[in-house]
């Protein structure tokens, strides 16, 4: 057997970004909004627990803001594009993934390009197919050298 046929499929690599500051913005306000919607439920059940009149104006407030971080998390998720095909990776916009597109069970490929940026720094579009890093900087080859 020949050393080309041994060898694991193609090793894709990861491309740069080059604007990442929308990508952890993103990223900020959805964990805020997820911090948000646990500390909601835990002062729901506290409600059950123990009674006292202040909770329920804490399990609106939180509601509230609950609703506020979704919709700041939301458009900011929008706002990101892919840097090669230009889709929004962040969101499901509906359209047919790429069959290289990875999504974690029991979630979409948003939330899941999502995991995978907290976890890694990279993700795959789900649109493209293509892998990016945000932290691999641009090579000196592209800024026209």
């Amino acid at each position: 057997m020949s050393d080309t046929q041994n060898q694991s499929p193609k090793a894709y690599r990861a491309r740069a970004v080059p604007y990442s500051k929308p990508f952890w913005a993103a990223l900020f306000f959805f964990v805020l909004h997820v911090l948000v919607l646990v500390a909601t439920v835990a002062v729901f059940v506290l409600a059950f627990t123990n009674p006292n009149p202040m909770i329920p104006k804490m399990v609106v407030a939180g509601l509230s803001l609950s609703a506020l971080t979704w919709m700041i998390a939301y458009f900011k998720r929008r706002s990101v594009r892919c840097p090669l095909c230009k889709g929004t990776p962040l969101i499901n916009s509906g359209a047919t993934p790429h069959p290289r597109a990875w999504r974690m069970s029991l979630l979409n490929h948003g939330v899941s390009a999502i995991c995978s940026i907290l976890l890694t720094q990279r993700f795959r579009c789900m649109y493209c197919g293509s892998d990016f890093d945000l932290l691999k900087s641009k090579s000196s080859k592209t800024d026209g050298r």
